[in-house]
């Protein structure tokens, strides 16, 4: 594993207490509500976001690797170590369990701070984790800068449409339909963890927004959308020297 920096970088912590609580109390059916409220779409998306960095070798890191679901997949298609981050203790413990064999070394941290020198990671992914930073440019910088020249960023997300009317839509059924079915599948209430989700839903830029965002970061950047832009694959490479995340604003 990358050796961790000896003075951290300071930095807000920018994880809001509400979230985490509401990610750790569904860990156990994480993954199947996930299914539901994404219409089946959330491991085909994965899939063909892994397809389009294949072959890819050397250190990996994953952000936000919550309970190992998706740490599992990459592991079917990087050739090399990975190591997962998350911020809560509780989602590293479950997917430690669960990935036991695979050889995986975790760390607990902030995307927006991320403790690691730079340049190391040839791969640097995150799948629906993006959302729960609040500093989304210092989050994107920070992987910009420990990825190594060329590395690969593959970014897989719920989406913000730019087309006004899709992401209206978007938002009522992160709002309101979202609980609902989670609710359902899990045995809540409509007041259940999930109606969380829309809250971070709520900060997301705009789909445009966000490759604008990514390129000023990375450079080039190609995003692909699925359901109307409802979700998103991102992938960059490193070229060479990051931008500072101060020279960005969030859009």
């Amino acid at each position: 594993m990358p050796p961790i920096q000896g003075a951290r970088r300071k930095a807000v912590v920018t994880v809001w207490p509400e979230v985490e609580d509401a990610l750790e109390a569904i860990i156990s059916e994480y993954e199947k509500v996930n299914h539901v409220i994404s219409l089946y779409q959330d491991d085909k998306v994965r899939r063909l976001g892994l397809r389009l960095v294949s072959g890819s070798r050397g250190v990996g890191l994953e952000l936000g690797s919550g309970p190992g679901n998706f740490s599992r997949l990459v592991a079917a298609t990087h050739k090399g170590p990975l190591v997962c981050l998350d911020y809560s203790d509780r989602m590293l413990r479950t997917g430690r369990a669960r990935n036991s064999t695979l050889g995986f070394s975790y760390v607990r941290a902030v995307f927006e701070a991320l403790p690691f020198r730079g340049g190391v990671f040839s791969l640097v992914t995150a799948s629906y984790a993006l959302r729960d930073t609040l500093d989304k440019p210092r989050a994107i910088g920070e992987a910009c800068t420990v990825a190594a020249p060329g590395g690969r960023l593959l970014l897989i997300d719920i989406g913000k449409p730019d087309n006004p009317v899709f992401q209206g839509f978007m938002g009522l059924y992160m709002r309101f339909i979202v609980p609902v079915m989670g609710g359902l599948v899990a045995g809540y209430g409509y007041r259940n963890p999930w109606s969380m989700l829309y809250s971070t839903y709520e900060l997301l830029p705009s789909n445009d927004a966000l490759r604008g965002l990514i390129s000023r970061l990375w450079g080039k950047v190609e995003m692909r959308e699925f359901i109307l832009g409802a979700i998103i694959v991102a992938l960059g490479a490193k070229p060479g020297l990051c931008m500072s995340p101060g020279q960005v604003s969030d859009p």
